[in-house]
């Protein structure tokens, strides 16, 4: 069995350019973000496991510590995960913080119920898991939020156009799109659309909204697709380029259909090879780090 591969951190623009060289090559963009998720639960875990032995000779006391972080505003997250639950999970509830130290007292009644467990213990496993919930979720939008406008100027530099020039990322809505447009790249007949959403399998709506939005000859770029997904002749009718990332070579697929729009680029292909060294060439101005953190205290 082969070592896991290092990499550096994804939220940096050196990692995050050695991570697009690999995704814009057919990697799961997810892989690199692992170990920066597996760190923030480890450090997680240990806060937790240090709460947990706290007063180990005196309950009460221990509980009073406890209730004390409950109801200390800075502690984020953590008030929630002391009850077992994420905040997502308690809004849907319908807790208010007024109610957090009656809840966690019931939870802990709830734990001395069960014969053959030491409470401290259970609770901690609670805990742990509240937490694994909101760091992961967290960390699945992060990673593609960090990623998306690198990948798409990665993949269009590569292929020798230039930003503001060729093509310009990022535009706002305005009379004619009414949402934020990821890029638009110029043709010899205006410019064309182009969107990159790291989304995959669990989320095909997603991509089904984006090709409705989309013009004639716009392009979705995405994560990846089961081959009988209806997403790929909805799009075929709507003449909707549908580009798919894992497993595949998408800057080549990306140049193949730039120049069937008669964009003055290279006509010679591009292997994965190529693609990977040219993205680890570029400078790293490139990649400024775009990361949305809101989902570490909603979810």
């Amino acid at each position: 069995m082969t070592d896991a591969p290092r990499w550096l951190d994804p939220f940096t623009p050196k990692g995050q350019r050695e991570v697009v060289a690999k995704v814009l090559t057919g990697m799961n963009y997810r892989l690199p973000f692992e170990g920066v998720t597996r760190s923030k639960l480890i450090a997680a875990y240990a806060e937790l496991a240090k709460i947990a032995s706290q007063h180990p000779e005196d309950d009460d006391e221990w509980r009073v510590a406890i209730h004390g972080l409950i109801a200390d505003p800075k502690k984020g997250p953590l008030r929630e995960w002391l009850l077992g639950l994420t905040r997502k999970t308690a809004q849907n509830l319908g807790i208010r913080m007024a109610d957090y130290p009656s809840v966690f007292e019931q939870v802990m009644r709830e734990l001395q119920t069960w014969p053959g467990m030491e409470p401290r213990e259970t609770a901690l496993l609670l805990w742990c898991g509240a937490a694994t919930l909101t760091i992961r979720g967290s960390a699945k939008a992060s990673a593609g939020k960090a990623l998306e406008l690198s990948l798409a100027r990665a993949a269009l530099n590569v292929l020798g156009l230039t930003e503001d020039i060729d093509y310009w990322l990022n535009i706002d809505a305005d009379e004619e799109v009414d949402r934020q447009t990821d890029a638009e790249i110029a043709t010899p007949r205006g410019r064309v659309r182009m969107e990159v959403g790291l989304i995959g399998k669990g989320n095909p709506e997603v991509i089904g909204d984006k090709i409705e939005r989309m013009d004639r000859n716009g392009i979705v770029v995405f994560d990846i697709l089961p081959a009988k997904s209806a997403m790929w002749g909805t799009a075929e009718r709507r003449g909707v380029k549908l580009i798919q990332l894992r497993n595949n070579n998408p800057v080549e697929e990306l140049r193949a259909h730039l120049v069937s729009l008669n964009i003055a680029i290279t006509n010679r292909q591009f292997t994965p090879d190529e693609v990977e060294q040219a993205v680890l060439e570029m400078s790293l101005a490139h990649f400024q780090v775009r990361t949305n953190t809101k989902g570490a205290a909603d979810t």
